[in-house]
């Protein structure tokens, strides 16, 4: 809960990730944290990705990146193989700050602006973004609102497609019409689960939204939304 009238963008709970620790981390304290999110179930201790095995022996090379090799099938991995980051050449320190910048920024990132903020071609800041994109698209795939007994909000808004009216008034169109229309206009509809997770998806139309709140939000859930009869789910 944040105090009454105070965004949560200014509340310590929006803060839990921030660039400046990231970039004051020495390669020692980067790699720390980069393996324990990418091995969380182990506290950050290595395990072979192609047998599972937990052995694995240290065989990084002198100033080079960390790297590992299997006990039990003699497989050698990276820190970074296969994850998004794989056959990347940059310090993890950079990884770390590119994650930290995308998901903070409240209306997006540009690589430009990216590649200023790390130091790096405006080619690698533009792979680094569709990566993080990809990898925070992937995890929306078969996600599940809801269950029994718990409560979600759905709603839509629409973006884009604005056409510009005539200067003149005798030369405007109705813009309420279709034929006046770009086409172009999408509809942003998101399911969140009360204390949970977050679905966004885009369609045509709100109308075009129900089969897939229907096929995402679990039986039992109750689903609040502006129009309840239309969108009544189970």
């Amino acid at each position: 809960m944040t105090p009454m009238g105070q965004h949560f963008l200014l509340s310590s709970a929006a803060k839990s990730l921030n660039l400046a620790p990231v970039m004051r981390m020495t390669d020692a304290e980067a790699e720390a944290m980069f393996k324990r999110v990418r091995w969380p179930e182990t506290n950050g201790e290595p395990y072979c990705p192609k047998c599972g095995c937990t052995t694995c022996y240290d065989c990084r090379r002198a100033n080079g990146s960390p790297r590992w090799e299997c006990k039990a099938c003699r497989a050698g991995f990276s820190i970074t193989g296969g994850t998004l980051f794989s056959s990347a050449k940059l310090p993890l320190r950079s990884y770390l700050a590119a994650i930290a910048v995308a998901t903070n920024e409240v209306k997006g990132k540009s690589a430009l602006a990216l590649s200023r903020d790390l130091g790096v071609s405006y080619k690698c800041a533009f792979v680094l973004l569709h990566k993080i994109r990809e990898a925070m698209g992937s995890e929306m795939k078969g996600r599940i609102i809801g269950g029994e007994g718990k409560v979600a909000e759905t709603d839509g808004a629409y973006f884009g497609g604005y056409v510009k009216p005539a200067n003149f008034r005798e030369n405007r169109r109705d813009r309420r019409l279709r034929h006046n229309q770009s086409g172009k206009r999408q509809c942003v509809v998101i399911v969140r689960e009360r204390g949970g997770n977050t679905l966004p998806a885009t369609f045509k139309s709100e109308a075009q939204a129900l089969a897939f709140i229907r096929s995402r939000v679990a039986k039992g859930t109750t689903l609040n939304a502006d129009e309840a009869a239309r969108l009544r789910t189970h």
